[in-house]
């Protein structure tokens, strides 16, 4: 990739685009590539966790992935040799240092790099100073803030947020610094050149003839899915002909414990778990999906409700997530993060015409279509980044806390 001498040069920081990784592999990867399409000379630094999958691929970006070696695979990402190589990096090559993510390793490096060799740093939190994500595994994080992640949040000249509910988790912790409010995006599929259903009837033969109910996410405990089956069963004799997917990585070996719930609950002919899906499989599931489901306790952004509104399919999400738009829009249910409300919104889904459901389905795409396009997204985040470099006009999207 070729720069011009006047092109800003930013690098995004995330500790994995391994696929495996979910969400902010495949939202930090579209963003480095949206901005190469908007000017930026676009470079992405990481570690390579070969054991979680192929990374995601980037174009018009320039790579900078180093092997992660045992010991960063068990301590966080800790691999000095990386944290160096980005300092060198950042010494010639950068303007300016994006990070996604805290509590690893590689976010302290990203830091270092900045202060070393005074450029500016941005930091998205990804979710991480959510209420509930930081209550979860508190004894872990509570070493690493006093370590680090407090003073490389200091250290930020500005935060990004992907939504109004994380800006304020963000101004809960008494940081003053500005946040642009600038959500995820969304790829958009191509709708007339989609899988069959097919695709997924040759691994599972109990989809066939079934309407599908669709989660697809990490396989994690803030992701509500033993609600959702506990729930399940109560429903399951009075819609026989719908079946559950539970689809999406399993890292830190929960999906053991939810099946083991399924056959308690003796659920095992209603409910399939796939593992994780990818390129057909992932679209043939998210296409031909009747209605998905993501029962979450917490989310930052939710980019697997953009996906499923993207291929027209209705969505049931908690308050846990920022989806207001769910309601706003008439394209999903936006309900509070209990079993009753849970059961109160599939029995309301389900029960409805198809075509109504279809046609919540077709809303939802056109508010992507509208909202959430990466051009719209990347084109907000270099307004950002030279107003953080030049001054000048505040961007539309940035917040500024009276006491900065």
């Amino acid at each position: 990739m070729k720069t011009h001498p006047q092109q800003l040069r930013v690098c995004q920081v995330v500790a994995s685009i391994n696929e495996v990784v979910g969400g902010p592999a495949y939202s930090v990867t579209n963003l480095a590539q949206s901005l190469s399409d908007q000017g930026i000379y676009s470079h992405l630094f990481t570690l390579d966790y070969q054991n979680a999958g192929k990374q995601v691929p980037t174009k018009n970006v320039k790579l900078h992935s180093y092997t992660a070696t045992k010991l960063a695979q068990y301590l966080r990402g800790f691999q000095p040799s990386a944290g160096y190589a980005l300092q060198q990096i950042a010494s010639s090559e950068l303007d300016l240092i994006h990070n996604h993510g805290l509590w690893m390793f590689p976010n302290l490096y990203a830091r270092q790099a900045a202060v070393k060799n005074n450029l500016p740093l941005i930091i998205s939190p990804r979710g991480m100073l959510e209420s509930w994500s930081l209550r979860n595994s508190w004894f872990k994080k509570l070493p690493a803030w006093y370590l680090y992640e407090q003073q490389n949040l200091k250290k930020a000249i500005a935060f990004h947020a992907t939504s109004e509910e994380e800006a304020q988790s963000i101004r809960k912790l008494n940081f003053h610094q500005p946040i642009a409010l600038i959500p995820n995006g969304v790829s958009l599929p191509d709708l007339s050149n989609l899988p069959s259903r097919e695709v997924l009837f040759n691994r599972f033969p109990e989809l066939t003839h079934k309407k599908w109910l669709l989660f697809l996410s990490r396989i994690h405990h803030k992701k509500g899915i033993d609600n959702l089956l506990i729930v399940w069963k109560k429903l399951v004799s009075q819609f026989p002909d719908w079946h559950l997917i539970i689809a999406g990585p399993d890292l830190i070996g929960y999906q053991a414990k939810l099946e083991e719930l399924t056959a308690e609950l003796e659920l095992q002919p209603q409910v399939t778990f796939t593992g994780m899906l990818s390129g057909e499989q992932k679209a043939s599931a998210l296409c031909n999906a009747d209605l998905f489901v993501l029962p979450t306790h917490s989310e930052n952004f939710g980019i697997a409700i953009a996906e499923s509104l993207a291929y027209r399919v209705p969505v049931i999400t908690t308050k846990g997530a920022p989806w207001k738009d769910l309601e706003t829009y008439g394209c999903g249910w936006w309900i509070e993060d209990n079993q009753q409300a849970l059961m109160d919104a599939l029995i309301e889904a389900i029960e409805m015409p198809e075509s109504q459901r279809q046609a919540m389905g077709l809303k939802g795409r056109n508010l992507v279509e509208t909202k959430y396009s990466w051009n719209a997204i990347a084109q907000d985040m270099v307004s950002v980044y030279h107003w953080v470099l030049n001054g000048g006009t505040l961007p539309s999207c940035m917040q500024v806390s009276e006491r900065a």
